[in-house]
């Protein structure tokens, strides 16, 4: 058993399950790239007081503006892949993570080279 502090908050890890039948170690990895890209945004704490927008209202707001700057670096959004938001009040922040793919005709860098989960995991 595990503990971990994310965010200022405790969690107790005692097994991750998966239903997939195939083992980190067959896993070949295929399919194209997916890229897992993360927007930091400052709360304006005015406005957050009065009325505080969902998760949802956050990503709508910024969804146009993610997606240029995804542009810009020849990627776009993954829209099948839902969107993770963390809002941070006590730093008055929130990031939006999404999933990003290379645009067509663009090739990743050395950098963003794809990895299997395999080689997440093990380094």
């Amino acid at each position: 058993m595990g503990d971990a502090v994310v965010n200022d908050y405790e969690h107790e890890v005692d097994s991750i399950e998966t239903q997939s039948k195939t083992t980190l170690e067959q896993d070949q990895g295929a399919g194209g790239a997916a890229i897992i890209r993360c927007f930091t945004f400052g709360v304006n704490p005015i406005a957050f007081k009065e009325a505080k927008p969902t998760k949802q209202e956050l990503f709508n707001s910024h969804v146009k503006g993610i997606e240029v700057m995804l542009w810009r670096d020849g990627m776009k959004l993954m829209t099948e892949v839902e969107p993770r938001i963390l809002v941070d009040e006590k730093s008055m922040s929130y990031q939006i993570f999404v999933g990003a793919r290379p645009a067509k005709g663009h090739v990743l860098t050395r950098i963003q080279v794809p990895k299997t989960l395999k080689e997440l995991v093990h380094g």
